[in-house]
């Protein structure tokens, strides 16, 4: 399996990838493909893997890494996530935070800690993903850079 990754950078491509958000669950519906990091990763031109980064200050928020089912178990969710992270490093961003329901051992692999709300900058707490998108039981996970 090749894949070949593209920036969301056009409305077409930010309607299919909000199309595998809704179909795995996520939220798709705040995001803005003209201010965020927004990737979208083909397997033979079709859309199989989405994430994406936005960025507060000093950090960012990892969020919308979801992965076609049927590709699953192949390491797009891997290749997504080691992506962002490379590019968070690379912006010299200091750290990056995630709120999860169902993937928390995914990122406890790469690195990620569980932290409190109370540990989490002001900015992020004010993005739309921790003030009202996830719920409060999402958890919140840490990874320094």
């Amino acid at each position: 399996m090749e894949l070949t990754y593209k920036l969301i950078d056009s409305e077409p491509l930010f309607e299919s990838f909000r199309t595998l958000l809704r179909a795995s669950n996520l939220p798709a519906d705040d995001l803005n493909y003209k201010k965020d990091l927004l990737l979208g990763y083909y397997e033979s031109n079709v859309l199989v893997g989405t994430g994406a980064l936005e960025v507060y200050g000093d950090y960012a928020l990892l969020r919308s890494l979801s992965v076609k089912l049927g590709i699953r178990g192949r390491n797009v969710g891997t290749t997504i996530a080691e992506y962002l992270i490379d590019e968070a490093r690379e912006r010299k961003l200091k750290g990056i935070y995630l709120l999860t329901e169902t993937a928390r051992g995914f990122f406890a692999k790469r690195g990620f800690a569980d932290v409190t709300r109370a540990e989490v900058p002001e900015a992020l707490k004010a993005s739309s993903e921790f003030s009202h998108v996830c719920p409060t039981t999402a958890a919140v996970m840490f990874l320094e850079l």
